[in-house]
């Protein structure tokens, strides 16, 4: 029995070591040779790991910080994360032997019977009687079923993978919450700086109103400049009122991404000044470097390969499976003073044969090859997505620079026009209206600076955030044509 149980085993050792499904290995993408949006003039490193720091803002930075310690996307991936690595120890807990044990103990009391009736229990005239019999009885069960084709295996590799994209979905929302908040607060010292504009046009035109009201007093004006100018300054507090309320919004979102209280939070703020500034870097990686420096792409890859593990596994499934059993039990009987032992004992192998399903299982291998091709095509897409995003930004970002210089030099001009009107409507050479005219494209165009400024800011954001963040995939294993180190996987010629 022992050498039959050797062989078996011997037998197992080397089934366990088929595959019924080629192996993985990352496909390769195409991707343009470089980016069509250069930018040459930029300097500086392209490491930009904790991105945020290159603005060189304190209480930019206490946000960031504040926002990873409490927010609830983070603890959702955190939490995926877990239940990731979860499902990954019940992967592997396939395939290994298990062993149950179980006990019972029973008591009982007969009644007894004489007479005729008596035989058809016991075979003859006479009666008998029975007493108190107790049974006790105990038994270990193992069992192990063999991984002959790679089921067990496969089903490790892709919770593996799963677990793998899990921690890189932490990653991406690390990044996109450090982008998001740092737009909100770019956008709040912008919104600030329109409030400080607004407020400098409503001084003027309040000088400019209490003037002419005196003047129209005294016949020097006529009544309809006097209404102009209370008019052009209700306008103004108008507009001052209205981007009070978007940059106590923009506080608000600032409040949900770090979990802040709004009385601290606004603390904070009162601490800053104008927009920050980063420093520019060279982008000198290349398109096909996104798939090592964006952990949302990294995380599809693996997805992918989940996906083709599921199919080895469905597939696995339609062959047949061995397990090796065996039983050791004692059973104990005492009844009117007799009591019998007994020991028992089995072991052996079981084959079983999916001979006919339905089509249940080949229902599952078309399932899990559909969930293939649809993680394939997520995949591509979004590595589309990311190749756009850069050069978008590339574009955005150089023409909001070109045109933040182009703003800042209308402005200041057009500020220079309307010192030269108004002190020549003071000496009475130009009319109300045509001051007030000049006012409002001095305000408009400080406006539009300001608002370039940070749409420059925000441009160099997007740009940190499409080039991922700052993360850098440190595992080779991601390189195109690398084959993974466990498992059995999907090969690349049948994409």
């Amino acid at each position: 029995m022992k050498a039959a149980m050797l062989a078996i085993l011997t037998g197992s050792g080397v089934l366990a070591g088929c595959s019924v499904f080629p192996d993985y290995v990352r496909p390769a993408i195409d991707t343009p040779a470089q980016w069509q949006a250069q930018r040459k003039d930029a300097g500086g490193a392209t490491e930009f790991t904790d991105w945020w720091r290159q603005f060189d803002d304190l209480v930019l930075t206490r946000l960031q910080q504040a926002a990873e310690q409490d927010n609830p996307t983070l603890e959702q991936a955190v939490a995926s994360i877990a239940s990731a690595r979860a499902s990954l120890a019940g992967a592997e807990a396939g395939g290994m032997p298990s062993l149950t044990g179980s006990g019972a103990f029973s008591r009982s009391k007969g009644g007894g019977t004489s007479g005729a009736n008596s035989q058809t229990a016991t075979g003859s005239g006479t009666g008998f009687s029975s007493g108190i019999t107790q049974i006790l009885s105990g038994s270990l069960d193992a069992s192990w079923e063999l991984d002959l084709f790679g089921k067990f295996a496969f089903g490790r590799q892709a919770e593996q993978a799963r677990l793998t994209a899990a921690e890189l979905t932490w990653q991406n929302a690390k990044i996109s919450l450090a982008a998001e908040v740092a737009s909100q607060y770019v956008s709040y010292r912008a919104c600030q700086l329109t409030v400080a504009a607004y407020q400098n046009a409503i001084a003027s035109k309040q000088d400019t109103a209490r003037l002419t009201g005196v003047l129209a007093g005294a016949g020097f004006s006529s009544p309809a400049d006097a209404v102009l100018a209370e008019a052009s300054l209700h306008a103004s507090e108008s507009s001052l009122i209205a981007q009070r309320v978007e940059c106590d919004n923009t506080v608000k979102a600032l409040v949900a991404l770090t979990g802040l209280a709004e009385a601290d939070l606004r603390a904070w703020l009162a601490a800053g000044g104008g927009i920050p500034t980063p420093a520019q870097f060279q982008v000198d990686s290349v398109p096909a470097d996104l798939l090592t420096q964006r952990p949302d792409l990294a995380a599809d890859e693996r997805k992918l390969a989940a996906a083709s593990a599921d199919i080895g596994n469905a597939v696995a499934k339609r062959y047949p499976s061995v397990s090796l059993t065996g039983s050791i039990g004692k059973r104990k009987t005492e009844t009117t003073g007799l009591t019998l032992s007994s020991n028992t004992w089995s072991i052996g192998p079981t084959v079983t044969l999916p001979i006919f399903d339905g089509g249940e299982l080949r229902s599952k291998v078309d399932s899990a090859e559909a969930a293939y091709a649809s993680a394939w095509a997520s995949y591509r897409n979004d590595i589309r997505a990311a190749i756009k995003e850069v050069e978008q930004a590339l574009v955005n970002l150089n023409g909001a620079e070109q045109r933040e210089i182009a703003e800042g030099r209308s402005a200041e001009q057009y500020r220079q026009y309307f010192r030269a009107a108004e002190i020549n409507w003071r000496a009475g050479g130009l009319s109300l209206l045509s001051l007030e005219d000049a006012r409002g494209q001095m305000i408009a165009q400080e406006i539009s600076h300001i608002t370039q400024q940070q749409n420059r800011v925000q441009y160099w954001i997007a740009l940190y955030k499409a080039l991922g963040g700052g993360w850098r995939a440190q595992d080779t294993q991601l390189n195109a044509g690398t084959p993974l180190s466990d498992g059995n996987r999907r090969s690349e010629e049948q994409l």
